[in-house]
């Protein structure tokens, strides 16, 4: 039987009935190949022929493609967000990674001379981070270093994103999602882990890795971790190539999803403009609804780049969804937007923990979630639809320069948690009108209700300020809008999804309070976000 006559019949039975299973297919074929043969022989043609298939346990049910918003139940939701109240690698991922350490080193995972050569890698590999480096994965303990330290905290971290996808209604019943220099494929592993704890939702992976070592890791941990949870999630072959050499043709289509977590920060042979070059021209294996997810390290280099990129990549047709909000109806400035969101830190893995029990330990545990991200849709769908209105008596964060010193009202996204402490809180909020930074501030000698006045508010909601003084900040050269006991804070919306608790942010500490005089942040190690 020859693919064209089953690729014949597949169209000939979609053609009659909206959901068959693939036993009727079978019937047709007469002397066909067995049910999991055939199932792999119609894959690839499923999505040009706008199909999907799922396994019912001794069958499988091909259907059309549901185009629409997945949805989850009370129960996922329920499991999902407790997740996140105490979030760790599940215990099936933590056995997958120590037990492909043992397969690549031939000794026990835990063995001392296996944890002292990764423990090693990992200074290495923190130690060209904070240099600006190229972080090389040509060799295993790299790789193995990366399972140990990075990847435990970038599990969680992208499961924070592709949540906030889910109750934005960005995700759909079944996606197919790229991810672009997945290393060991931490992304697809997060994809496997949320879906298979939801209950609800299936997955086509694709994946870019040009380290044979990443490439190796990926395919004894991704298929694995996709099987041990079932059917939800069809793990492809990866593609072995540099992501800046690449085609789209060199891709697959109809992508719903296409990642680039922690990726273009390395491409530091390419300046800002290739970059956005780069992703817009692999955006054309997008769908027509489809979404791009960028995601870098907190930290001030890293954080400010990313929003230049992304304002470059708008700027080449694709639309900024979150967390930026244009309400002014301009084009912002990003070049000093240091903006990032702080999750609940992890629980150490058991690998994490055998490696922190030498001297000097603490340099081996990594469980701050702290990441600057954007969502960049090929559609223009916003998170935020709200304008200032015409006639409305609210200054420009542009403008502050013409207030210094009075009382002024704004409205503003919130764009960071709390960046002081609990005595003077620090809060980065932006417009998108060019400008200097902008921080409202609740000072130490204020009390009263207005103290707690922005906690809790979601990252990227919008909020009305009445009242609120005018500061300039000379030594960071940024302006302070200071809430004061007859300040009125109204809040007028926030990213769609926001209200159900799992996409909140929550309060990044410096590691030194203000003191005398209320500054804006200015340590960019305070929210490093890496190494």
């Amino acid at each position: 039987m020859s693919e064209r006559d089953i690729v014949a019949a597949l169209r000939r039975r979609a053609g009659e009935k909206p959901e068959f299973r693939l036993s009727e297919l079978q019937n047709d074929l007469e002397a066909g190949p067995s049910l999991e043969r055939l199932a792999d022989a119609i894959r690839p043609h499923l999505a040009s022929l706008d199909l999907a298939i799922r396994s019912t346990g001794d069958d499988y049910v091909v259907g059309r493609r549901t185009e629409g918003v997945l949805t989850v139940d009370d129960a996922g939701r329920e499991r999902q967000i407790a997740f996140f109240q105490n979030p760790e690698v599940p215990e099936y991922l933590q056995r997958l990674v120590e037990g492909y350490i043992e397969r690549k080193t031939g000794k026990s995972w835990d063995d001392p001379v296996v944890l002292d050569r990764m423990a090693n890698a990992i200074l290495a590999q923190k130690n060209q981070y904070w240099k600006e480096r190229q972080v090389s994965y040509r060799k295993a303990y790299p790789v193995l270093g990366y399972l140990a330290y990075h990847a435990p905290v970038y599990l969680v971290q992208f499961e924070h994103i592709f949540w906030q996808l889910i109750t934005r209604g960005l995700a759909k019943p079944h996606m197919r999602i790229l991810d672009l220099g997945t290393g060991p494929g931490v992304v697809p592993l997060a994809v496997i882990d949320l879906l298979g704890r939801i209950g609800s939702g299936t997955a086509e992976v694709y994946a870019v890795e040009r380290s044979e070592e990443n490439f190796e890791a990926y395919n004894a941990l991704v298929p694995a971790a996709a099987r041990a949870l079932g059917d939800r999630v069809r793990v492809e072959k990866p593609i072995r190539g540099d992501i800046g050499a690449l085609k789209a043709g060199d891709l697959p289509d109809r992508i719903d999803l296409m990642v680039f977590s922690n990726v273009l920060n390395e491409l530091r042979h390419l300046e800002i403009e290739g970059r956005a070059d780069l992703v817009a021209a692999l955006a054309e294996r997008l769908s027509p609804d489809g979404t791009i997810v960028v995601v870098e390290p907190a930290d001030l280099a890293n954080a400010t780049t990313m929003r230049q990129t992304v304002r470059a990549i708008a700027d080449r047709g694709l639309a900024v969804h979150s967390p930026c909000s244009f309400i002014w109806g301009t084009a912002c400035n990003p070049a000093r937007c240091w903006t990032f969101e702080q999750k609940g830190n992890i629980r150490p893995t058991r690998l994490m923990e055998r490696l922190a029990e030498g001297k000097g330990g603490y340099r081996f545990v990594n469980v701050d979630i702290k990441y600057s991200s954007a969502l960049l849709r090929k559609d223009a769908k916003t998170g935020q639809t709200y304008r200032v209105p015409p006639g409305a008596k609210f200054a420009r964060l542009s403008h502050l320069h013409r207030h210094r010193d009075k009382k002024i009202n704004v409205v503003a996204a919130l764009m960071s948690g709390n960046l002081g402490d609990n005595r003077t809180k620090v809060y980065k909020v932006c417009d998108g009108t060019p400008a200097d930074p902008a921080y409202t501030v609740v000072p130490v000698t204020l009390r009263g209700a207005n103290r707690d006045v922005l906690e809790g508010v979601p990252y990227g909601a919008i909020v009305q300020l009445y009242g609120v003084l005018v500061r300039f900040n000379k030594d960071h050269n940024a302006y302070n809008l200071v809430v004061l006991p007859g300040t009125r804070v109204e809040r007028i919306g926030c990213p769609a999804g926001e209200e159900s608790g799992a996409g909140t942010t929550e309060v990044p500490r410096p590691q030194n309070p203000p003191k005398k005089e209320v500054r804006s942040p200015r340590d960019p190690r305070r929210a490093r976000g890496r190494p």
